[in-house]
């Protein structure tokens, strides 16, 4: 067979020199010999008390008494985010199925990177250890479906240097009587819902998906949201329709939405009592955030209450809201380095025509702005960026949800 010519290549493969690019293979071969030559992964099996290795009998284990030697008897395991655990006995699991209605050994998919299958007992597992009420667990299920499906790029998302997350947003009745956080800090701390819902998805991803830091979880930094990320919209104080009625489904159906997002950025306005005004600093914050316009697909807008009700007042729907923003929300080329102008130019081609201005925006389509309603007082919203070939998806959640006394999920 005739030798194929070498070619040279001048210019950076992807966003890495080639230089670079030999350097990072010629520090993997190891690595990757290793994972040749080992014994392989069974990301179905479970790990015993004794080594961490594989049992294929799939028997319970007998675990330490004393909470803080069974945390680091989970740790050791590889079974935690770091932080402390509940113990996924089978009373507790057995509680998770009774809320569901669903059989232990459904399965709803594999999940990547080592495609683990994702059976209702497994998540059941993972939902106790982050500490839900069986009650959430409908919504966890949920959320698990929404990121399975084909469109929100899971394996791209597991795998990633970068610092995606998935986002949960929760819509529908279900919102009170589970106490939700919707209103102020809703994406901070103080809610047992919010919290342990988003780190039982986070824990289903790792334990079941196998997406362990610095193994197949490759994030340069990461990013605090990776341990838990979901909130409920305001959907009181919202104007417009809400996400789920938008996205087609009922105002009274109990939804489950996710995003991959990669990082908070603060829209604050306090001063302008004007659209306009608002519009201008969203469109700054969108800027902001643009980290060379390669990493988003979709974007979210999280709109505080207040600066809701001034752009509603105006006369301004989401459809028009959007609009607005993709046209303003531009960064101008001499503002992006040659290099990642020459990048965007292979991956964004549509903003380098001949008739086109000398910018790109933030987003392809004024479509791909998500906006939500949610927090509490303050004029303070937030943008999210997304990532690459990532969309959102929403599902609806089993109708056994808790429908007990509502209870005002909103904070002072």
């Amino acid at each position: 067979m005739a030798q194929l010519p070498i070619v040279r290549l001048p210019h950076p493969v992807g966003s890495i020199g080639l230089d670079a690019l030999r350097s990072l293979a010629a520090s993997s071969v190891a690595a990757i010999v290793g994972a040749l030559t080992t014994d392989p992964v069974r990301s179905d099996d479970v790990p015993n008390g004794e080594n961490g290795r594989a049992m294929e009998d799939g028997s319970e284990l007998t675990v330490p008494a004393d909470p803080a030697l069974m945390f680091q008897y989970f740790v050791n395991l590889g079974w935690t985010d770091g932080l402390p655990v509940l113990p996924p006995t089978p009373a507790a699991i057995d509680a998770m199925f009774a809320a569901s209605g669903l059989e232990k050994n459904q399965t709803l998919g594999v999940i990547p990177p080592v495609n683990g299958i994702a059976t209702i007992e497994k998540i059941a597992a993972n939902a106790v250890m982050a500490g839900c009420l069986p009650d959430y667990f409908p919504l966890v299920v949920a959320a698990v479906k929404g990121v399975l499906q084909p469109g929100f790029n899971l394996d791209g998302v597991q795998t990633t240097t970068g610092n995606v997350a998935p986002l949960i947003i929760i819509n529908g009745p279900c919102r009170h009587p589970l106490q939700i956080n919707y209103s102020s800090n809703v994406l901070g701390q103080g809610w047992r819902a919010n919290s342990t819902i988003g780190r039982a998805l986070r824990l289903v991803l790792t334990n079941i998906g196998g997406a362990t830091p610095g193994l197949y979880d490759k994030a340069t930094l990461g990013q605090p949201a990776k341990y838990t990320f979901c909130i409920a919209e305001n959907e009181e104080e919202n104007p417009w329709e809400p996400l789920h009625v938008e996205r087609g489904f009922s105002r009274d159906t109990d939804t489950v939405s996710v995003a991959g997002c990669t990082g908070v950025n603060s829209a604050v306005d306090m001063a302008s009592q004007t659209a306009q005004g608002l519009l201008k600093t969203f469109a700054l914050t969108m800027i902001g955030g643009f980290t060379s316009g390669v990493t988003s697909t979709e974007v979210m807008l999280i709109l505080c209450p207040e600066h809701a009700a001034i752009l509603a007042a105006a006369g301004y729907s989401k459809a028009a809201i959007r609009q607005e923003l993709f046209l303003a929300a531009r960064v101008p080329h001499e503002k992006i380095s040659d290099e990642n102008l020459e990048l965007l130019s292979k991956r964004r081609p549509a903003w380098f025509q001949a008739n086109s201005a000398a910018a790109i925006g933030v987003v392809d389509w004024p479509e791909d702005i998500w906006i939500i309603v949610a927090g509490g007082k303050g004029a303070k919203s937030a943008y999210i960026p997304g990532r690459t070939g990532t969309h959102l998806q929403t599902i609806s959640v089993a109708d056994r949800v808790s429908r007990g006394a509502e209870v005002d999920c909103r904070c002072a």
